[in-house]
């Protein structure tokens, strides 16, 4: 049984609901959080380690590297415990529709910008 179906091969030609790139977004920053807290266990770890490793992880966390991972790491956080929230709600049978599902997916991800740049003004700032 042979189907003539189209094969779209071009990914970028493919326009995502609303639903789909936070679901997408929720998982990405799941990863990332991951790898994030990597750096954030390591600089817990050696600043309690000893006063000089207290010290070192305080000048580190001077640096625009630093701060940029730091301002990374909260804005994953974030987005993703926005995302976590929006998904418990929709288990709870809310959000469950097209309009209002699309509708809760902008709003996570305009509160997860709004949540990123508040860091950034807090780290920087």
């Amino acid at each position: 049984m042979k189907k003539q179906r189209p094969v779209n091969l071009d990914l970028t030609t493919i326009s995502m609901p609303a639903t789909a790139k936070a679901s997408i977004f929720h998982r990405v920053t799941g990863v990332a959080l991951f790898f994030a807290l990597t750096f954030v266990i390591w600089a817990w770890s050696e600043s309690l380690s000893s006063a000089e490793g207290f010290e070192f992880v305080k000048g580190l966390f001077s640096g625009f590297i630093a701060k940029f991972i730091a301002w990374g790491t909260i804005s994953v956080l974030a987005y993703h415990l926005i995302g976590g929230i929006r998904h418990i709600i929709m288990d709870m049978g809310h959000w469950e529709e097209l309009e209002s599902g699309n509708l809760s997916a902008k709003i996570a991800m305009a509160l997860g910008v709004v949540a990123s740049v508040l860091a950034g003004v807090w780290i920087w700032f």
